[in-house]
């Protein structure tokens, strides 16, 4: 019999050499560019397998009762198959290339399988856990260290080099078709080479380019990750990385040999080393009112009537976004503050989705400066193809010019930035409110993405 609480599954037809093979359809949960997931995605593809997935926010979705019997770790990527749930990658990716045996994702022999097997294991242990120290700092998903992102790149390059030699007369990882191993491999390596691994540090690697190149522009990798941009040069770490953090601390470590040399009580003497520091740091203290921002001086000068910190908790706590509207254009100061629209000027180079979404959140993060005095939201609408996605932000910023947000944010100077004029049209309040409180259409275009910054 059947499990109620499982889910129902479509059934889907595929004609194969002449036969109709019936293929259950699944759903996958995962946040989106989630690099785990693609080698699920990319065999499904090979197997013709239809699987669901659906917008799914990790910190929220995934925390929930339900969710955490399909996970106890409420990791992703899920898998909801006829028969129940799976977790872990690897797992799930074994179970959708195992769905059909035609297609030979584990190769034509038993042996072929273990070495499918080998390879997977492989590119979770030696090529995952290197490359996502590497990159993760920069995409601002980690802090930065100097030391273990050195060390990440030299073992990444180990089992590149690995890898390289397993190349040398071969097109495909095991056997002579595209396997799993294969797929596995490529998708560990899809954000080292775009985002960190630059053009020198490939080129010790010429195998391994000429395999990973011929796989990505196969058209089952294409309908999952699109066309695969090498970097030429390693992303800039984005703003307040601890980038001289790991330099400091390691000097600090070089000095503490020092210490037990001495005697004990000289160092009962550390923690007044350490009150120094704050206190020099309350000398530097008095020259910081001398270069006061300019919001604060013109608070000062000109004090509004607005509170920004009263709207942003009318705007969190509200249960009707018209009402929180209409309660904004009540307490809106059009003398003492400025609404804007920002048009992204490179949206012809935009491609894939999640790069796009952490473009927005790249700019939210490098906002902190002026967040006492900026409200808005970051979109992205359209369709997910190469120049179908539009960037466009509409913010509230205290007094009457932008360049304060220019001055704080360098990305600020990407956008065409036009003001909303004063008294607000109700058609612009019409299109306040789709950018600020809905889930689009935003100027008639899907709504891909959005972030609220508050």
């Amino acid at each position: 019999g059947s499990d109620p609480q499982s889910p129902q599954p479509s059934v889907i037809l595929i004609v194969s050499f002449g036969s109709v093979v019936s293929i259950m359809s699944y759903t996958l949960y995962t946040d989106a560019g989630n690099f785990r997931a693609f080698k699920i995605l990319i065999a499904a593809e090979y197997n013709n397998v239809e699987i669901n997935v659906p917008e799914f926010a990790v910190g929220t979705d995934n925390l929930t009762p339900a969710f955490l019997k399909k996970s106890p770790l409420a990791r992703v990527p899920v898998l909801d198959t006829p028969q129940g749930s799976l977790f872990e990658s690897n797992a799930i990716a074994r179970y959708v290339a195992r769905l059909r045996n035609d297609t030979e994702l584990f190769g034509q022999t038993f042996f072929d399988s273990a070495s499918v097997d080998t390879w997977i294991d492989f590119a979770a242990h030696d090529i995952e856990l290197p490359a996502t120290l590497w990159y993760y700092p920069y995409l601002g998903i980690a802090p930065f260290n100097a030391a273990l992102t050195n060390k990440a790149k030299g073992d990444l390059a180990k089992s590149l080099a690995i890898l390289e030699a397993h190349l040398a007369d071969k097109t495909y990882v095991v056997g002579h078709k595209v396997t799993l191993a294969d797929i596995a491999l490529v998708s560990a390596l899809v954000y080292p080479f775009k985002f960190v691994a630059e053009a020198s540090y490939r080129a010790a690697f010429p195998n391994v380019m000429r395999w990973f190149n011929t796989l990505v522009n196969q058209p089952q990798f294409e309908a999952v990750i699109g066309k695969v941009v090498l970097c030429e040069k390693e992303l800039p770490l984005p703003a307040g990385a601890a980038a001289g953090g790991a330099d400091k601390a390691a000097a600090k470590k070089e000095k503490a040999p020092k210490a037990p040399k001495e005697e004990k009580p000289k160092e009962e003497k550390k923690p007044k080393v350490k009150e120094v520091e704050p206190e020099e740091d309350f000398e530097d203290a008095p020259p910081a009112p001398k270069a006061e921002h300019p919001f604060k001086l013109l608070d000062k000068s000109a004090p509004t009537p607005f509170s920004m910190d009263a709207w942003k908790k009318v705007y969190s706590n509200c249960s009707d976004y018209h009402q929180a509207m209409n309660t904004f254009f009540e307490m809106y100061d059009s003398n003492g503050w400025s609404i804007w629209r920002g048009d992204y000027q490179y949206n012809d180079e935009l491609k894939v989705l999640f790069m796009t979404s952490n473009l927005i959140g790249g700019f939210i993060q490098r906002t902190e400066e002026i967040r006492k005095w900026l409200f808005g939201t970051c979109t992205i609408r359209g369709k997910e193809e190469l120049g179908g996605m539009k960037v466009t932000h509409y913010f509230l910023i205290r007094g009457d010019s932008i360049q304060p947000l220019i001055e704080c944010n360098d990305d600020a100077a990407c956008y065409n930035w036009t003001r909303v004029e004063t008294p607000v049209s109700e058609e612009t309040k019409k299109t306040l409110y789709d950018f600020w409180c809905s889930e689009g259409p935003l100027d008639g275009e899907a709504c891909l993405d959005s972030r609220v910054y508050k």
